[in-house]
């Protein structure tokens, strides 16, 4: 049986992703849990315990149950996420067609997020970005779950 997951702390997971590092759903609790990519590779190749510190010896024990299971499911990564898609669908979201015209130039070329988030403070709009960028993520992670067959729900936690 798979545990019924709550959208805002998935969409919460999504938004720590990082390079080095993998996110998973442990499906019998709706539990999130990460590993560094070391930990991963060390559970796949069997290196020996005692090259690793205490601490890095229990996070590659959880990789060999994440490997060795079929109760773990791998989260998107950074790069199935497009946060910049996100950034432009905010800008589309701007009714002033001239500031519209700003955050697009602004989002073009490296340093885009900066520039962005650069912008967005000065215009007074972080809350909205905020508002609009979590809706996003807990978009994706609903998608994600139905591709997935996950259940999920989009209550708050108490």
């Amino acid at each position: 049986m798979i545990a019924k997951v709550n959208l805002h702390d998935l969409a919460q997971e999504l938004q720590i992703q990082t390079d080095g590092w993998k996110g998973f759903l442990h499906t019998p609790t709706g539990e999130f849990v990460g590993l560094q990519d070391e930990a991963l590779s060390a559970a796949e190749e069997g290196t020996p315990d005692e090259d690793f510190a205490d601490w890095e010896q229990e996070e590659i024990e959880l990789a060999k149950r994440i490997i060795e299971t079929d109760e773990y499911i791998a989260l998107p990564s950074k790069w199935d996420i497009h946060e910049h898609s996100m950034m432009e669908n905010f800008c589309f979201s701007i009714e002033n067609e001239k500031m519209r015209d700003v955050f697009f130039d602004a989002i073009s070329g490296n340093g885009a997020f900066r520039r962005f988030r650069d912008l967005a403070e000065r215009a007074g709009v972080m809350k909205d970005w905020y508002k609009f960028r979590d809706e996003a993520y807990e978009e994706f992670g609903k998608k994600w779950c139905e591709r997935n067959e996950i259940p999920y729900t989009n209550e708050p936690r108490k």
